[in-house]
């Protein structure tokens, strides 16, 4: 049985960094943390997971920051784009800026974690999934 694909690529803002991203199986939701509140500069930040063989740079970010040991956080040295979140954690999943993508359509959310961080005033999507914490991969 061949595996299905949904190939999508994306970038940066500047267009200095690119991936491409099969998005079959993928997970997409909001992060409440402060992290990625400070990160984002907004209310929360949308990611999607996939497989890390499911991923593949076309050009590489160069920058890198770690707030905490828990993840590395890629982004574009130009631009300042975030692009990726990578867990200690879950070494074979890697995590998307799911605003990154150039093509979002059929992109759904279908959780979101850290809600006991979330905005005053920013209310849950309906019908997902809802975790005060990490909800896990």
């Amino acid at each position: 049985m061949t595996p299905k694909t949904d190939l999508r690529q994306g970038g940066c803002l500047c267009g200095a960094v690119r991936y491409e991203i099969n998005i079959d199986r993928h997970r997409t939701g909001n992060c409440h943390c402060r992290d990625c509140q400070k990160n984002s500069g907004g209310a929360f930040m949308p990611f999607t997971s996939v497989d890390r063989g499911q991923f593949r740079w076309l050009s590489e970010p160069h920058g890198e920051g770690r707030a905490s040991e828990a993840a590395i956080r890629r982004f574009c040295e130009k631009c300042g784009t975030p692009m990726t979140w990578e867990g200690r954690d879950y070494p074979n999943r890697i995590s998307v800026s799911t605003g990154t993508l150039d093509d979002v359509s059929g992109v759904e959310i279908s959780y979101e974690i850290y809600t006991r961080s979330r905005w005053p005033g920013i209310q849950p999507v309906p019908g997902v999934r809802q975790y005060e914490a990490d909800g896990g991969e």
